[in-house]
């Protein structure tokens, strides 16, 4: 089962820091306990795996509370790939801002532009679960609608292949069998 929607009234939450629609929603079934769902999604070491253009991911401080070193006030450094610059990769921070076992990991991200995120785990019986990906990107002030409404969709579909790869990974690896980007 698979439910998306770019920003707009209709989106299943409506509100980030600051009242702001999301700019994004997607969920994804997986057939994998929540925690471990959870888990992986909380350690952000594990971008490259279902984010291709991530790379050189580093925890530059550790977190503490719910989630240990990776919970709550974690930080990484990443280079995240520009299409529109082959071979250049700009400098992003990430932190950990909220982890609540296993049911949420929420993160906000500062570099081209600003984001905040939610990833939402919902246990569906013992060996399953559904995730809820919600994204708000703060873009620059003035943009014409056509520019924000092509920012919303490509970050529809850059969330929708991000949940792609971690199911894909993570039943994979639950199966036995090797996995990688796809």
């Amino acid at each position: 089962m698979t439910h998306d929607t770019a920003a707009g009234p209709d989106a299943p939450r409506d509100a980030a820091p600051g009242g702001v629609p999301p700019t994004a929603v997607t969920s994804a079934s997986f057939a994998v306990p929540a925690e471990a769902v959870w888990q992986y999604r909380l350690d952000f070491a594990n971008l490259p795996e279902y984010n291709p253009d991530v790379t050189d991911v580093e925890r530059v401080r550790d977190g503490d509370g719910e989630g240990g070193v990776l919970g709550r006030g974690a930080r990484y450094r990443f280079r995240l790939a520009d299409a529109r610059e082959a071979g250049v990769g700009h400098l992003v921070e990430l932190w950990t801002a909220t982890a609540v076992r296993p049911t949420l990991v929420a993160a906000g991200m500062a570099g081209t532009n600003e984001a905040y995120e939610e990833f939402v785990v919902r246990p569906v019986g013992a060996d399953a679960c559904e995730a809820t990906l919600t994204l708000w990107v703060r873009l620059p002030e003035g943009l014409p609608d056509d520019a924000v409404g092509a920012a919303a969709a490509g970050s529809l579909e850059q969330i929708r292949k991000e949940l792609r790869l971690m199911k894909e990974v993570l039943e994979a690896r639950a199966a036995g069998a090797p996995a990688g980007p796809s």
